[in-house]
């Protein structure tokens, strides 16, 4: 079993959806919807985790010598920006 990760930082709206018997958690928003794109982006770059810049920038993610790459997201006007990681252990504070 492989797993892929999308980082991304963002407002999201949080809590218990459906009906009052059979309830769940979830989260929506256009940072989940860049969440979602990320983590498919892990299987076309074949890594493990796809960090968003601003979630990098933010987070103070040492990403020297990393390709800064883009790709579109659904309901953005402006592509997304970023990292693909291929092991957590390059997920390191600068």
């Amino acid at each position: 079993m492989r797993l892929g990760i999308g980082i991304h930082f963002g407002e999201a709206i949080v809590g218990a959806m459906g009906p009052p018997t059979s309830q769940v958690i979830s989260a929506i928003g256009r940072s989940v919807n860049t969440c979602a794109r990320l983590e498919t982006l892990t299987k076309e770059y074949d890594c493990r985790v796809i960090v968003s810049r601003r979630a990098a920038d933010l987070a103070g993610l040492d990403v020297k010598g990393r390709e800064l790459l883009r790709a579109s997201v659904d309901g953005l006007a402006q592509p997304v920006e970023f990292y693909a990681i291929n092991t957590m252990a390059d997920l390191r504070a600068g």
